[in-house]
């Protein structure tokens, strides 16, 4: 089996899950009990974990709270946003392309509330207009701008810097979902000009179950509520008893994507440009989707003209790849991003996403070469000879 589907999950990398491990079966403590040596040993190591995430993003310890996943921190910002009232004091703008973990909620306080949402459109490489943006935020409603770094169907970067900047010259908020981009090239919260991010451990070789939120600092006047009470964990932000070996994880994830991103992402990238010629090259009416000159190294999305996606994908079923964000897997219909950036219901169906990671080898990338090239020449001859 190959494993190529990184940007849904990714494996627990070895060094990870020791750590996390001591914590699950040696230190046991609750970080909340604060009368034994159990607890104080396992909120230092909380805190220890908090520090190396804040020092991923360029943020202060402080600003970090710990949360079960980064769909859970983005519901947590937009709820806390739309509050209990006031609701038609204030404005979501997001795009076309974001992750249902946005969409949803949004598209949920529009029909429970009547709050306005206004969802902006993206061009094919997957991008919004930066004047629509402008256009948007330019109300004088309370704006929170919620967008992706990076897109996590078809990679495509987002001029986070810029947006922040419109953003902020119109008084609004940047919310940002950093979950494709952190452990992949560096981040920086304070130069971007970043409010609000989400991120997850999974998608950086930690435990699923666990991710965080960072919430800027007093200055910004973003008033976070908790979406789930009780306990006063995490200065009351997010109840529940914290997950500290999902978190400890989480921190050892953050120091070895610090020390190893430089090397590691200039391989994969390497690889996955390897791939990408390859397919385009010897298999013709094929296409990449997104933005080639600004994507995340470890992405490629490319369509096979007259091959459904689903059923390339069964006849390469050693290799892991798939059609859509993992998260909507299940839905019915195209992929929204692919069909945001222009694509046909019919050329939508027929792309496939490769992403890459860590325990890539070459030698995967060769066989799936030969494997995909192979199975679309044999599906297209099939076809050729039913029609």
């Amino acid at each position: 089996m190959i494993y190529l589907d990184y940007n849904a999950t990714t494996p627990v990398d070895p060094r990870v899950n020791q750590a996390a491990r001591v914590w699950s079966v040696e230190q046991f403590g609750n970080p909340s009990s604060r009368d034994h040596a159990w607890g104080w040993d396992a909120a230092d190591a909380v805190e220890e974990s908090r520090q190396l995430l804040a020092e991923s993003v360029h943020s202060l310890s402080a600003e970090i709270t710990f949360t079960s996943s980064a769909t859970e921190s983005l519901n947590t910002v937009i709820r806390s946003f739309t509050g209990y009232a006031g609701w038609e004091k204030r404005k979501i703008v997001t795009c076309a392309t974001e992750h249902e973990a946005v969409l949803t909620p949004c598209r949920m306080m529009q029909q429970a509330a009547g709050i306005e949402v206004e969802i902006l459109l993206v061009d094919r490489y997957g991008q919004i207009d930066l004047d629509q943006l402008k256009a948007a935020v330019s109300s004088r409603k309370e704006v929170l701008v919620a967008l992706a770094a990076a897109n996590n169907e078809v990679g495509t970067i987002s001029p986070i810097r810029e947006i922040a900047h419109i953003a902020h010259t119109a008084g609004a908020w940047l919310l940002c979902d950093l979950t494709q981009v952190v452990g992949k090239m560096p981040v920086d919260v304070r130069t971007d000009g970043i409010d609000l991010a989400a991120f997850s451990a999974h998608k950086i070789y930690g435990n699923k179950g666990v991710g965080a939120l960072f919430v800027r600092g007093a200055k910004s006047g973003f008033n976070v509520q908790p979406l789930i009470c009780g306990g006063g964990q995490e200065r009351g932000l997010r109840g529940g008893t914290l997950n500290v070996p999902g978190i400890v994880g989480l921190g050892e994830a953050c120091r070895i994507a610090a020390a190893e991103m430089q090397e590691e992402s200039s391989r994969i990238r390497n690889l996955r440009d390897k791939l990408e010629r390859a397919i385009l090259s010897q298999v013709p009416d094929t296409w990449v989707n997104g933005d080639m000159a600004n994507r995340i190294g470890n992405t490629t999305n490319i369509g096979f003209r007259g091959v459904e996606a689903k059923t390339l994908i069964r006849d390469i079923h050693e290799i892991a790849v798939s059609s859509r964000a993992a998260c909507s897997s299940g839905s019915n219909g195209p992929s929204h991003v692919l069909k945001a950036i222009g694509l046909t219901d019919d050329e939508a169906y027929s792309c496939i996403r490769f992403s890459l990671g860590r325990f890539t080898t070459e030698e995967e990338i060769d066989y799936t070469i030969g494997k995909v090239i192979a199975s679309v020449h044999k599906l297209r001859r099939s076809k050729s000879v039913r029609v």
